[in-house]
C-alpha cells in the first residue's frame, strides 16, 4: 500500500488518493489509450487502473512497479507544504516558472483554479525523480533568499497604490515580461505579488544587466507620469497677440534668459498675486464683486 505522508486525506480501500490517481495515470500514460476520459474524473481513472490491476495478465506486477515508482517519483506533500502559505506567493510564482525554464516546459494551465493545485500536478508530472525535483527546488528557494538581499530595485513600487500597480502591471505586460500565472491576479495585493516575481525574474530569465536598464527605465517612465498626473506640464495654448505686444514679449524673455512661456507664466502669477490675494496669500473677500463690476 502507499505510505499516507504524501497523500491525499482521502484513500480508497487499496490505499490510493487522488492525487496518487492522477499522478499513476499520467505516469503509465493512460491519457493516450484512453483520451475520452475527462482530466478531472478521478472516480473514472481510479475505476480503469484498477481494473488493469485486476485483469490484466501482468496486473500485479504492474500494480508492484506502481508503488515503486510512486516512492521514486512523487514528492512527500508535506515537503510542499509551503506553498500553500499565502505568505510565499511571490515564491511559489518565482518556483513555477523556474521550474519551467529548469525542464524546458511551456506554460499551459487549462484545469486548475489557484497556483497551488497547478504547482502540484506541474511537480508530479515532472518526468524525473523526486530527488531531482526536490534538488531543482531548493536551488531556487536559494536563488530567492539571494533576491531578498537585493530588494531596493522594487521599493518604489507601492503595494497600497492601486493606480502604480494596474500602471506597472500594464507596463510590464506590454513589455513581454509578465510571469507565467497558473492564475490571473483578482485583486491588488494577488497583482503586486505577481510584479514583484516578474521583475525578480527578469535577472534569471535574462541578465542582471538586462534587469537593471529595464527597471531604470520602468522607474523613469512611472515619474514622467506622475509629472504628466501633477498637471505641472504646459500644455501649448493659442493667444492672439498683436506684432508689438509679441515683440515686446520676445524683448522681455531674452532681458530675462527665459522662453515666452516662462515670461507669460512669470507675469500672469505676479498680476493674479496682486489683484487677487490679501498679504497672507489668501483669495481677496471683495474679488468675486470685483470681476462682476468689471
Amino acid at each position: 500500500m502507499i505510505s499516507g505522508k504524501d497523500a491525499l486525506s482521502y484513500k480508497d480501500n487499496r490505499g490510493f488518493t487522488d492525487r496518487d490517481i492522477n499522478w499513476l495515470w499520467n505516469f503509465q500514460q493512460l491519457h493516450i489509450q484512453y483520451p475520452q476520459v475527462g482530466y478531472s474524473s478521478v472516480s473514472e481513472k481510479r475505476k480503469i487502473i484498477f481494473n488493469i490491476f485486476d485483469n490484466s495478465i501482468n496486473g500485479e506486477e504492474i500494480y508492484k512497479s506502481s508503488l515503486i515508482n510512486k516512492d521514486k517519483f512523487l514528492i512527500n506533500k508535506n515537503d510542499l507544504n509551503w506553498a500553500k502559505d499565502p505568505q510565499n506567493s511571490q515564491l511559489l510564482i518565482f518556483t513555477i516558472n523556474m521550474l519551467l525554464k529548469f525542464n524546458n516546459i511551456l506554460f499551459v494551465n487549462l484545469f486548475f483554479a489557484n497556483n497551488y493545485d497547478y504547482f502540484i500536478d506541474f511537480i508530479d508530472k515532472l518526468n524525473t525523480t523526486k530527488e531531482i525535483k526536490i534538488n531543482q527546488i531548493n536551488d531556487i528557494k536559494t536563488m530567492w533568499s539571494n533576491l531578498q538581499y537585493k530588494k531596493e530595485h522594487t521599493k518604489w513600487i507601492d503595494s497600497k497604490n492601486k493606480d502604480q500597480i494596474n500602471w506597472a502591471w500594464d507596463y510590464l505586460k506590454k513589455s513581454y515580461k509578465l510571469a507565467a500565472f497558473p492564475i490571473l491576479p483578482i485583486n491588488d495585493i494577488q497583482r503586486y505579488d505577481c510584479i514583484i516575481s516578474s521583475i525578480d525574474l527578469i535577472g534569471y530569465l535574462t541578465s542582471e544587466e538586462a534587469k537593471e536598464l529595464f527597471l531604470i527605465k520602468m522607474k523613469k517612465t512611472w515619474s514622467q507620469k506622475k509629472f504628466r498626473d501633477s498637471g505641472k506640464i504646459k500644455k501649448p495654448h493659442h493667444l492672439p497677440l498683436t506684432k508689438e505686444r509679441h515683440e515686446q514679449l520676445k524683448n522681455l524673455a531674452e532681458y530675462f534668459n527665459k522662453s515666452i512661456p516662462d515670461v507669460l507664466d512669470f507675469i500672469i502669477e505676479k498680476v493674479y498675486t496682486e489683484c487677487m490675494t490679501d498679504t497672507d496669500g489668501k483669495p481677496k473677500k471683495y474679488q468675486v464683486q470685483f470681476l462682476k463690476m468689471k
